[in-house]
C-alpha cells in the first residue's frame, strides 16, 4: 500500500503572491481601470503556475521518458488537478444557469468540457459573469500538454526560452495571417508565461538570477512594462501592445517571483515578510474561490440596482466603481470562505490522499 506523497517545500510568500495576483484581476475587472492591473496579475499567476506545475511533474517523474511507470503518476496527477479544479468550477456552472447568464444557456458544451477560451476567441467577444473563465480553460489546457512538453525538453534552460520566442512567434503570426482579435486567449499564445515559470524553476539558485532578486529591480521592471504599454498607446498601435506585453509581462514576473524566492524565511512555515501575513495567507488559500465568483457577483448586483433604482443617476452612482468594490469585497470574501470550508477543504484532503507511488 502506497503513503501520500509529501507536498512540495511550501513556501507562504508564494501563497501571498497568489493572493495579490488574483485581487489584480479582480479589482482590475471590478473598477475598469484604464491601466491593465489585471494583466498584472494574469502575468504573475501564469509565471507562478508554470513554476510550480514543473517543479512537481519533475520532482514525481510523471513526464514520457522518466523512471518506473511515469504513465501511473501521470494518471494521479491529472486527478489531483481535476479533483482540486473541477468541482468547485462547475458549481459555479449551476449558479450561472440558475442566474441565468445568456452565454452558459447559448453555449453550456463548451463550459461543460471546458473550453471557454476557444469559444470565446469564436464569438470574438465576452460572456456576461464569465468572461474570465478562458484562464482557467487555459490553465486546464496546460495541465494536459505540459507533462509531454518536459519530457522532450527536459531540464534545459534554452528550451524554455525557445518555448517563449515561439509563443510570441505564434501570437505575430497568427495576428498577421489570421487575426489579433482575442489571439491572447490562445494556449500557445500563453506558453511564453508557463516557460518562464519552468525556467525560473531551473535558474532560480544561479548567483546571476540572485542580483536579480531585489526589490529595486521588480519596481523597475513593472514601471518599464507599464512605460510599453503608455508608448503603445499614445502611438495608437494597440495591437502591437496585444503582441508583445505577456512576453514583457513575463520577464518582470520572473524577477518578481526571483525577489519572492530570496526573501529571508521565504521557506518558513510563518515567515516575517508582509506577503507571509496571517491576512494574505487567508485571502491566498481561498483566491481559487475569489476567482471563481468574482465576475458573478457584478451581474448580480448591477440587476439589484436596476430593481431597486429608477433614476439614471442613481443607478449610475451605485454602479460606480468605488460602491462596487466596497459593497462587493466583503460579500466575495465571504462567498469564497464559504466555498473553502464546505466544498474546497474536503475536496483539497481528498487529492493529498492520491499517491504517486
Amino acid at each position: 500500500m502506497s503513503v501520500p506523497t509529501p507536498p512540495l517545500v511550501y513556501r507562504p510568500a508564494l501563497n501571498g503572491v497568489r493572493a495579490i495576483a488574483v485581487w489584480l484581476v479582480i479589482l482590475g475587472h471590478w473598477t475598469r481601470l484604464p491601466f491593465p492591473v489585471s494583466s498584472m496579475g494574469r502575468i504573475t499567476f501564469f509565471v507562478l503556475s508554470g513554476y510550480l506545475i514543473s517543479g512537481i511533474i519533475w520532482k514525481q517523474r510523471i513526464h514520457p521518458n522518466a523512471a518506473g511507470p511515469w504513465w501511473r503518476r501521470l494518471g494521479t496527477f491529472y486527478q489531483r488537478r481535476m479533483i482540486r479544479i473541477l468541482p468547485p468550477y462547475y458549481a459555479t456552472l449551476v449558479l450561472g444557469a440558475l442566474l441565468p447568464l445568456a452565454t452558459l444557456h447559448q453555449h453550456p458544451g463548451w463550459f461543460i468540457l471546458p473550453l471557454p477560451n476557444l469559444l470565446f476567441y469564436h464569438l470574438q467577444h465576452w460572456g456576461e459573469g464569465v468572461g474570465h473563465y478562458w484562464t482557467m480553460a487555459v490553465d486546464e489546457q496546460f495541465y494536459l500538454v505540459w507533462p509531454f512538453l518536459l519530457g522532450l525538453t527536459g531540464r534545459r534552460a534554452g528550451w524554455f526560452l525557445a518555448v517563449a520566442a515561439a509563443s510570441l512567434l505564434f501570437r505575430l503570426g497568427w495576428s498577421a495571417w489570421v487575426t489579433p482579435n482575442f489571439v491572447f486567449v490562445l494556449l500557445p499564445s500563453c506558453l511564453d508565461m508557463f516557460a518562464t515559470g519552468a525556467l525560473l524553476r531551473i535558474v532560480e539558485h544561479h548567483p546571476r538570477v540572485r542580483q536579480w532578486a531585489r526589490g529595486r529591480w521588480v519596481v523597475l521592471a513593472w514601471l518599464a512594462w507599464g512605460g510599453l504599454w503608455a508608448a503603445t498607446h499614445l502611438a495608437d498601435a494597440p495591437t502591437l501592445w496585444i503582441l508583445v506585453y505577456t512576453t514583457v509581462g513575463s520577464g518582470a514576473a520572473f524577477i518578481t517571483l526571483s525577489w519572492v524566492l530570496h526573501l529571508p524565511n521565504a521557506k518558513q512555515p510563518k515567515g516575517t515578510h508582509f506577503l507571509s501575513s496571517s491576512l494574505l495567507q487567508w485571502v491566498g488559500q481561498r483566491s481559487y474561490g475569489c476567482y471563481l465568483y468574482h465576475l458573478m457577483l457584478p451581474v448580480i448586483y448591477q440587476r439589484v440596482v436596476y430593481r431597486v433604482f429608477a433614476a439614471t443617476e442613481t443607478r449610475q452612482l451605485w454602479l460606480s466603481p468605488l460602491p462596487t468594490v466596497l459593497l462587493l469585497l466583503p460579500v466575495l470574501l465571504l462567498v469564497a470562505a464559504a466555498s473553502w470550508h464546505w466544498f474546497e477543504a474536503p475536496l483539497d484532503r481528498l487529492k493529498n490522499r492520491l499517491a504517486y507511488s
